[in-house]
């Protein structure tokens, strides 16, 4: 029930008196139109592009076939395609070059350690807004691990299902 005044008719100036009920329907109805917004807007951020990741970091870095297109993403930010400097600008319509109309053709993004994620995404963003489904993430595959990095755990051995 809502909170009202009652009329008490007594005399002097005590005509009215606060109930002691608590009102709920505007808390609820706020509850409401968030779960409403919530429930509108889940979609939307979860919403991305597709990203195919390597299945082995060894794959890609041991032997890109000639029909791949490696770009690599520097610490500053440079764009480097087939051993060339790329500007921002140009850089779909040179990928549209290369791959000669095919949509499907395999890109394969390769990011500096010190690049940041922001580097990649400008990258990936536009290449994807042109409609590019072979995109891939790769790394720069080194001799050996570098000074101070933990090495690799082994993996635990797989077990037979009966």
């Amino acid at each position: 029930m809502a909170a009202q005044l009652v009329s008490a008719r007594r005399r002097g100036r005590q005509g009215y008196q606060k109930m002691s009920d608590i009102n709920v329907t505007p808390f609820i109805d706020v509850m409401l139109v968030l779960l409403i917004v919530f429930m509108v807007t889940a979609p939307l951020i979860i919403a991305g592009a597709a990203i195919e990741l390597p299945a082995d970091s060894a794959a890609i870095a041991a032997a890109p076939d000639d029909r791949t297109i490696v770009l690599k993403v520097g610490a500053n930010g440079d764009i480097t395609l087939k051993d060339k400097k790329v500007e921002p600008a140009v850089l779909v319509p040179e990928i549209q070059r290369l791959a000669a109309g095919d949509l499907a053709k395999p890109i394969v993004v390769v990011g500096d350690r010190q690049a940041t994620y922001g580097q990649v995404a400008s990258v990936l963003g536009p290449l994807s807004a042109a409609g590019f489904t072979g995109l891939a993430l790769g790394k720069i595959e080194t001799g050996g691990t570098p000074a101070g990095a933990p090495k690799p755990a082994a993996a635990p051995p797989a077990r037979k299902r009966s």
